[in-house]
């Protein structure tokens, strides 16, 4: 089959972790099929100093010059868009040089602006999404819908039988997820003097008190590494509308690397980790600590459920699956 043209339009760089893990990382595995030109939103989400502030307006202008030209200029077989709510006149553009649209998201994004969402469901010929909660949202909307899992690396991440010296429970995200910790700092607090325990914190910042807790700046190497120094994973969440249409990753980086997991019990989570099984689901204080103690006393259970959640996420959550998934899709 002759390769076909791809423009990617992502809503971040590489560093943010739809457009890398939904998108960036299923085409590089697509080069039999594809060739792609890519003009995310932004660039690099660190601007911490002046100069780094500077690079990343220019950057920005930039990419935005870049997918205009695409646009307007240059005919493609398919154009992926994650997230980004194009303009009118750039999807006309793309309609009147045929090409297959397609949009890409794992996050509540129409409650940003209703008006625009329809507006780029209007346009759309595809639509691909995280979780089967998304998908029955957009049913009314396109009914060419796909649910595809937010993949995990699983020959990258692989299982370590290492018991910690201490019982580390492991969390990783970004700073716009870390105030879901928040929901059960009255559980760490309660479990401080009665269990030994230690948090690693992954993307984000947290402290309280007389409690152990090592905070990671993210990247994907730390990321790995972190996965190996933790006994177990915790994803908890609030009951909303926006939680609910999460898509579950850090969950799947835990079964990766055959750890359990402790989840709030809403949206995907509920399908994701299977309840004595592979983690525990936990809504109430009681629940959470009920979930720390066994875990921290048992590590022969850690152990099993591991292994089951690490099975698991080959046959379901790696991209070996959710590529070919993707890519069937858009042969259809």
């Amino acid at each position: 089959m002759k390769r076909r043209k791809a423009l990617l339009i992502t809503g971040g760089y590489r560093d943010q972790g739809g457009a890398r893990i939904r998108v960036l990382n299923h085409f590089d595995r697509m080069t039999g099929q594809f060739y792609y030109t890519w003009a995310p939103r932004i660039g690099i989400l660190k601007r911490d100093t002046f100069f780094e502030r500077v690079v990343f307006a220019f950057l920005k202008a930039w990419f935005t010059i870049k997918r205009n030209f695409c646009i307007l200029f240059v005919r493609y077989d398919l154009v992926y868009i994650q997230t980004m709510f194009l303009e009118k006149w750039q999807f006309e553009q793309l309609k009147q040089k045929g090409a297959i649209i397609c949009f890409d998201f794992d996050d509540a994004i129409y409650s940003y602006s209703k008006e625009e969402f329809e507006i780029v469901m209007q346009y759309v010929d595809k639509v691909i999404v995280a979780t089967p909660h998304l998908r029955d949202y957009i049913k009314p909307y396109n009914k060419a819908c796909r649910v595809v899992f937010s993949p995990v690396n699983t020959d990258v991440i692989l299982p370590l039988n290492r018991v910690q010296d201490i019982f580390t429970i492991g969390w990783i995200g970004s700073p716009w997820t870390a105030p879901y910790l928040k929901n059960i700092e009255p559980v760490f607090k309660k479990m401080s003097g009665k269990i030994p325990f230690k948090l690693l914190i992954v993307g984000g910042e947290m402290a309280l008190p007389g409690i152990d807790i090592e905070c990671i700046t993210w990247s994907e190497q730390a990321e790995v590494e972190a996965l190996g120094r933790i006994d177990i994973g915790i994803m908890p969440l609030s009951n909303d509308e926006w939680s609910k249409m999460k898509g579950g990753y850090k969950l799947y980086l835990y079964m990766a690397a055959g750890k359990p997991a402790v989840a709030s019990p809403y949206g995907i989570n509920a399908d994701i980790v299977i309840g004595g099984e592979t983690g525990f689901l936990a809504e109430t204080e009681k629940d959470w600590l009920s979930a720390f103690e066994k875990l921290q006393q048992d590590v022969a259970l850690r152990r099993e459920m591991g292994l089951k959640a690490r099975k698991i996420a080959e046959q379901k959550y790696s991209y070996n699956v959710c590529t070919k998934q993707l890519l069937d899709f858009l042969n259809e």
